[in-house]
């Protein structure tokens, strides 16, 4: 039996692409290095029941303090479903979904500004998610990370891959200069191939394209996350 605290990083998972997860295994790594003190994992939530034993592993040891630290973009199915039912009573925290934690949006709007800063004019921004006909909360928290951007950016332009405004039209419609930014985590299908074909393909070539989990300063917001969730 050990007392050391529990953190798992909770991401959807890849599908199609590099389908491996490399990233995701990254970011546990780096975490885990700066959190010593803690043991540091991952739970995909794409995959159904997979929580709900990571959760029973973590009791059978004791009651050892848990903390789940999403890294998705919006508080919709998975969030609701896959994560909320089974985080709820003593020595569980559950923490809100990355794109809604404080230092989030300022981490997209920081390196967006460290790409375009030999620009003379601010580009246009197309901020790329992946939508939702089902609850709406992806397009409601891609928003929401789009009006902290745009409070110390400039102009930011929401689209979707499964919900209007369709990613691929206003891509094609945006006029230069611009830049993309996707809110996704892995080099899968959505944060590797749909993003590379959608940048590639633009009729006007984006001044600057990057996804979050691409972020080489990613991890470094994970470990600030997970070490207030630690000292709460």
């Amino acid at each position: 039996m050990t007392d050391r605290p529990v953190i798992l990083l909770a991401a959807h998972g890849e599908r199609g692409g590099a389908a491996n997860n490399a990233r995701l295994a990254g970011i546990v790594e780096r975490v885990g290095q700066a959190l010593p003190e803690a043991d540091v994992g991952s739970v995909l939530v794409n995959v159904e029941g997979v929580v709900e034993r990571a959760v029973e592993a973590v009791e059978a040891c004791g009651g050892r303090r848990l903390i789940v630290l999403p890294l998705l973009f919006s508080d919709g199915f998975f969030f609701e479903k896959r994560l909320k039912p089974f985080l709820a009573g003593p020595h569980r925290t559950l923490a809100p979904p990355m794109a809604m934690w404080r230092g989030f949006a300022p981490l997209l709007a920081d390196n967006l500004a460290l790409r375009t800063i030999s620009h003379a004019a601010d580009p246009r921004v197309v901020l790329l998610a992946h939508g939702s006909k089902q609850t709406g909360r992806s397009a409601v928290c891609a928003r929401i990370v789009a009006q902290q951007m745009q409070a110390r950016y400039g102009r930011i332009e929401v689209a979707f891959l499964e919900e209007a405004p369709f990613a691929q039209d206003v891509v094609a419609a945006v006029e230069a200069p611009w830049s993309a930014v996707g809110l996704f985590l892995g080099d899968g299908m959505h944060g590797g191939t749909d993003f590379d074909v959608l940048v590639s393909t633009a009729p006007r070539q984006p001044v600057a394209a990057f996804t979050a989990g691409e972020l080489p300063g990613l991890p470094a917001l994970v470990v600030a996350e997970a070490r207030a969730r630690l000292a709460a």
